[in-house]
């Protein structure tokens, strides 16, 4: 009968627990993990943010009196026909019109120059041959109007008018002979009577000369031109107005001052230049007193998902945790963040080992985490909450790797991965401002200027794009219409 010696059995021993600790050692137990579907929330249960951006208007009256001495040049009114009323009437403006304003009213001045050819026909009886005389005179006269103002909800300025006249240095005569007659006590009652049909083509005048509505068309369409905020970023900026405001007109020191308000979305994407399908059909004009001087603008901007997972990597790639005191240590050899739902889903493709006692156990293959993004105002970053295990990587790590799934791994990660926006939104601010400088004319006659005092994320939400993130700017912005 074969029997072992001490010295034999000893030997068996230690070469069967060598093999055994090779074999442990080199054994790799191999995450399988299938990756979480990606979808987002559905973007109906988003709205962007309604930008109400009101702007205080200014149009100088010197503007407006610039304009209509350019325009209102010559004759003003002729009548040539002689026979109809035996009068013929040459109206010419004779020199250059004045405008001052107070508070809801106009007040012009317009210097006129008369030139009157009347007939008369004298027949002493009826058996008497008739007389006829024609005599031509000329007078200067300055007509003085008030005019009321308001606006229409089709963009038109609205006056009505009343005035009166005096006469200017050379006054109505007609000459006889060695006789000189002045005519003013019979041309002044028919002028007043005039002074109706003076103050409607005035109306009129007005009226046709301030075209506020191809102002504001044109400020409607060019708002919807995408406008580059930076070329590295491929940054673009869109507006979608929606309604147009307007505080009732007024006058103030030399200027008509009014607010237009503009309810707008607007967007920001670094997705490249977007394509834009303009809106040219103007709404009614909506008259609202109570628009404020300053700017409300709600952004959303998109951070890509590959832009998100390079931040990630950054942060996490590369690096090794340990655990149980040195006994267990993991490394991240890359990062990628997709969207699931409402979360962020985060992909860990890892290698690490675990030692228990004499064995050690090799891991290899990918995690997947789930997390729900916020906002954090202290430290101006997206951060994760409620990070966990997706459910099949659980299942998976139960089986191969408890270890790692009791460990603190997912609260590392969750207190590491951090996507800081505080630059971002100083970029967007800094863009934001440098548009509004360079911007200057929203139009040939329009001057547009503002600036921007304030930027907060206000919310994030996720989209197929990207992380969506609404951005709420403050400010001011004024528009001067120096041209007419």
């Amino acid at each position: 009968m074969f029997r072992l010696t001490t010295l034999q059995l000893v030997f068996i021993l230690f070469v069967l627990s060598i093999l055994l600790t090779f074999q442990a050692c080199s054994s790799t137990a191999r995450l399988d993990t299938e990756a979480p579907p990606v979808t987002v929330a559905s973007p109906t249960a988003y709205q962007p943010k309604l930008s109400s951006i009101s702007i205080p208007v200014s149009i100088p009256l010197a503007a407006i009196e610039e304009k209509l001495n350019q325009e209102l040049q010559g004759a003003l009114y002729k009548d040539d026909n002689l026979n109809d009323d035996n009068l013929m009437v040459t109206v010419l403006k004779k020199g250059r019109m004045t405008i001052r304003a107070e508070q809801d009213k106009l007040y012009f001045s317009v210097p006129l120059q008369v030139h009157a050819k009347g007939r008369w026909n004298w027949e002493p009886c009826k058996a008497c041959p008739s007389f006829s005389k024609t005599e031509a005179t000329s007078f200067d006269m300055v007509v003085r109007t008030e005019s009321r103002f308001g606006l229409t909800d089709d963009y038109k300025v609205n006056t009505i008018t009343s005035g009166n006249f005096e006469w200017g240095d050379t006054k109505p005569y007609i000459t006889l002979g060695p006789i000189k007659i002045g005519l003013t006590r019979f041309i002044e009652p028919a002028m007043k009577q005039q002074m109706n049909t003076i103050a409607r083509q005035l109306d009129k005048e007005i009226q046709n000369r301030l075209n506020l509505r191809q102002y504001v068309a044109d400020t409607w369409v060019q708002l919807q031109q995408p406008v580059k905020l930076d070329d590295q970023l491929n940054a673009w900026l869109t507006v979608k107005p929606q309604e147009v405001r307007m505080a009732p007109l007024y006058a103030h020191n030399g200027s008509l001052h009014t607010r237009l308000g503009i309810s707008s979305f607007i967007h920001v994407n670094t997705n490249g230049k977007p394509q834009a399908q303009v809106n040219k059909t103007l709404p009614r004009l909506i008259i609202d007193s109570r628009l404020s001087d300053d700017i409300q603008i709600g952004l959303t901007a998109t951070v890509p998902y590959t832009q998100a997972s390079n931040l990630m990597q950054q942060q996490v790639a590369n690096q090794t945790y340990t655990f149980d005191d040195g006994k267990s240590q993991l490394t991240v050899k890359d990062a990628a963040i997709t969207p699931s739902g409402e979360q962020l889903v985060l992909m860990l493709a890892v290698d690490g080992k675990t030692k228990a006692g004499l064995f050690t156990k090799k891991l290899v293959g990918k995690v997947y985490l789930r997390g729900t993004p916020y906002y954090d105002a202290q430290t101006a970053s997206i951060k994760l909450r409620d990070v966990d295990y997706d459910l099949h990587t659980k299942d998976m790590l139960l089986n191969t790797a408890s270890w790692l799934a009791k460990n603190k791994f997912k609260d590392m990660i969750q207190s590491q991965v951090n996507i800081p926006v505080q630059s971002q939104l100083t970029d967007v601010r800094n863009l934001l401002q440098q548009t509004l400088n360079q911007s200057g004319r929203l139009h040939e006659s329009v001057l547009l200027r503002g600036a921007v005092s304030e930027l907060a994320l206000e919310n994030i939400y996720l989209s197929p794009a990207g992380i969506q993130a609404v951005v709420n700017a403050r400010g001011n912005l004024t528009a001067t219409i120096d041209k007419l």
